[in-house]
């Protein structure tokens, strides 16, 4: 089986100085670093996938530019400077880039003379006869016309401002990888400019020609458009984001880049079968082109040749032997798609939103007893498309504490400002991590709205976007005037070219225009909430993620070998601005129906709590807690005291070792300590175990990680499922266990 990894295309620092080029100078315009512009013309495909390492012994696997190297290596472009080193720092003489532009010239398909004319260069006669030939070669292919009218100067080290003038010269002799006359996937620097439209006489703007280098000002006007247009093609790169440096010499490292971008603009491509997407990743439905090309040892064409190609989504599964299930769906015949006058061929890749899709290409296996496929086996080539599930609306966040009146009210005398996060989320209110979506946002502080308002923003790659907001000024002393702001976020999240309506119900409800509001008030702190939690002692206990509110579902107590359970119950009393309040008051705690209840006073950080132990609780039993009867310091009832919801624990025991189970009901799930529970026997689970989910059309298929397993079983949902999922425990112990899931949360 072939593996075909990609190329590494990360950049090094130039080390190396020359004086300043003495030439023929034109103003140039510079671009400002903070333009920010986009690398238009990017080829799309890869010339180097899968070429393997060079094993230069110092150009290391994690070497900059490890991977250029590696590509001109395997193409005969560099033959190192030994048989075991490559020389990354040193400078490229103007000889080296000779023998380098002419191999390179022959990959991309730029016709050369075997024996060109003699430029008269009366400086290169003692070099050997293929630097001469190609130093000839290139100027009679005008790439260069040598420092003088009879020098070539062979061991002056070559100018980054010189090397890419050479590039783009050569590159522009070169027919890109293409299609047809429709469909390119590689430009040459002549096809850098803004497209026009039909009627020839208006540029569009969303193709802008520029670069991030902002010390090109001194450059001829050649030499700035061949460094831009290269930058444009992704071929160049700078010493850093905005310096490009043309007055310094050029190492063989970055030599490499600039071969190897070159190649990818090129039909040149690997010997063998090889197969690429132009994207293999994106949010929802997408559809790539897939690109199978063929060369033989020399890297030439191989021109109608049957490929056979087919994809996962196609044949479905494969069996155990690693075969299709439908063998003639896969099996290679000789009439299958043939490659192009290029060697290549192309067809529309698809994948749905949220899956994975894989392509294969192969040539059938002489050696097989049967001329269908093998997986495991079957010589192939493979790329898989996977998609993330894209966003369709924003969710907001403020930081706010979330035991805030209505999770919303601030204190003016705390003079504290407010910031609200726009977070994208799928269909199921999960955060998508997706970066470039403008979001627009207004605000209005009371009856005024602000202007001017905040500019529009762009989500970062966590797919956020956050705004900071401040109250009214606090006239300590004074009674302040209350004001109620709202901040609505809007953006054009699914990418539909509109924004849906704004919720102003509540800011986390997703939408595509969500309105946040902050009310600033200046009232004396009073008593406004409670929040009980119940704990068993010695147990790290968190909130089941399925209930996402507190006191939604039980927590649990693991039973000692007397059938006790020891519980802890604890309530935390607020303000309205969510501040702990309450201190001295008293609250009555009752645990399990206890006659004798104990009142316990609140604290100064507002908690008030209690620890008791319940006799032979049943197992899988709920125990339940109570907090009721709040007084003042002087035990008078507290009038409008809030109400403290009642909290409950299930009595449970850790499942034992190797049990086995039919399938059964899930009773509750704690996705935040990787543990469920089913007939009071808490069963966990980690990434050693195994999954299965039982698909009647496909039999047990093996769920992909934690994750995907607590998706099945409900965890991490925004509410509770409304049916817990039922699963049979295959096998359980403390190495790896086997769980299949019979039927899905819902």
């Amino acid at each position: 089986m072939f593996t075909f990894l990609s190329r590494s295309r990360r950049r090094v620092a130039v080390l190396t100085a020359l004086a300043l080029l003495a030439s023929v100078l034109v103003t140039v315009p510079a671009v400002a670093a903070d333009d920010d512009p986009k690398m238009d013309y990017k080829a799309t495909f890869d010339a180097c996938v899968g070429v393997g390492s060079s094993d230069f012994t110092d150009v290391p696997a994690g070497h900059t530019n490890a991977g250029d190297i590696d590509c001109i290596a395997y193409y005969g472009v560099t033959k190192g400077t030994s048989a075991t080193t490559y020389s990354p720092l040193m400078s490229v003489t103007r000889e080296q880039m000779a023998l380098f532009l002419t191999r390179l010239a022959g990959l991309v398909g730029i016709d050369m003379a075997s024996d060109p004319d003699d430029a008269g260069f009366t400086d290169i006669g003692d070099l050997s006869d293929d630097s001469q030939t190609a130093i000839n070669q290139l100027a009679d292919l005008e790439i260069t016309q040598g420092t003088s009218a009879t020098t070539y100067s062979p061991g002056d080290a070559v100018r980054r401002g010189h090397m890419a003038l050479f590039v783009a010269r050569l590159m522009d002799k070169m027919d890109p990888m293409a299609e047809d006359s429709d469909t390119v996937f590689g430009y040459t620097p002549e096809d850098v400019k803004p497209a026009e439209d039909d009627d020839d006489t208006d540029v569009d703007e969303t193709k802008k020609v520029e670069s991030p280098f902002t010390d090109l000002k001194s450059s001829t006007k050649e030499a700035y458009d061949a460094i831009t247009a290269l930058w444009e093609l992704g071929v160049v790169s700078g010493i850093n984001d905005t310096s490009y440096a043309p007055d310094i010499s050029i190492t063989r490292a970055v030599m490499a880049e600039f071969m190897a971008g070159v190649l990818d603009h090129s039909n040149a491509r690997p010997a063998g079968v090889t197969i690429q997407a132009s994207e293999t990743w994106d949010f929802g439905d997408f559809s790539p082109t897939v690109a199978v090309s063929y060369r033989d040892d020399s890297f030439a064409p191989m021109i109608d040749v049957s490929v056979k190609t087919f994809d996962s989504d196609t044949v479905g599964e494969f069996d155990e032997d690693g075969g299709c299930e439908e063998a003639d769906e896969c099996a290679w015949t000789d009439d299958e798609s043939l490659t192009d006058a290029s060697g290549n061929i192309y067809e529309e890749g698809t994948v749905e939103d949220g899956k994975m899709n894989t392509y294969y290409a192969w040539m059938g296996d002489a050696d097989a007893d049967e001329n269908d496929f093998d997986v495991d086996t079957s010589p192939h080539v493979s790329v898989t498309l996977s998609s993330t599930t894209d966003a369709v609306n924003l969710k907001v966040t403020t930081d706010i504490s979330k035991n805030s009146t209505d999770g919303n009210t601030v204190d003016i005398d705390s003079g504290d400002d407010v910031t609200l996060t726009a977070q994208l989320v799928d269909g199921d209110g999960e955060p998508v991590a997706k970066a470039g979506v403008e979001v627009s946002l207004t605000v209005m502080q009371g009856a005024n709205t602000l202007h001017p308002g905040p500019a529009k923003m762009k989500t970062d790659d966590d797919g956020q976007v956050t705004y900071t907001t401040s109250g009214p000024k606090s006239t300590k002393g004074a009674t302040d005037v209350d004001r109620t702001d709202t901040v609505e976020f809007s953006a054009d999240a699914n990418g539909d070219g509109t924004v849906g309506e704004a919720d102003t119900t509540d800011a986390s409800d997703p939408s595509e225009s969500v309105t946040a509001t902050i009310v600033w008030t200046d009232s004396n702190p009073t008593l406004a909430s409670a929040v009980a939690t119940t704990n068993a002692d010695d147990v790290a206990i968190s909130r089941a993620s399925t209930g996402k509110g507190e006191g939604s579902t039980p927590d649990y107590a693991l039973r000692n070998s007397k059938n006790e359970v020891t519980i802890r119950a604890t309530v935390t009393f607020y303000d309205q601005y969510g501040n702990p309040a309450g201190k001295g008051n008293s609250v009555l705690i009752t645990i399990a129906d206890d006659d004798d209840p104990a009142r316990r006073t609140i604290s100064s950080r507002g908690i008030a709590s209690w620890r008791a132990t319940v006799v032979q609780a049943a197992l899988g039993g709920e125990v339940g807690v109570t907090y009721t009867a709040i007084q003042d310091s002087d035990g008078e009832d507290l009038t409008g005291a809030p109400t403290v919801t009642a909290t409950s624990v299930l009595a449970v025991e850790n499942a034992p070792d190797d049990s086995s189970n039919p399938a059964a009901d899930i009773d509750m799930v704690y996705g935040d300590e990787d543990r469920f529970l089913i007939d009071g026997l808490l069963y966990s689970y980690d990434s050693d175990d195994v999954f299965l989910d039982t698909d009647t059309t496909a039999g047990n298929k093996v769920v992909d990680g934690v994750a995907a397993f607590e998706k099945l079983i409900g965890a991490n949902l925004d509410e509770q499922p409304t049916t817990q999922a039922n699963i049979v425990v295959v096998s359980y112990d403390d190495g790896s266990s086997i769980f299949r899931v019979a039927t899905e949360a819902s």
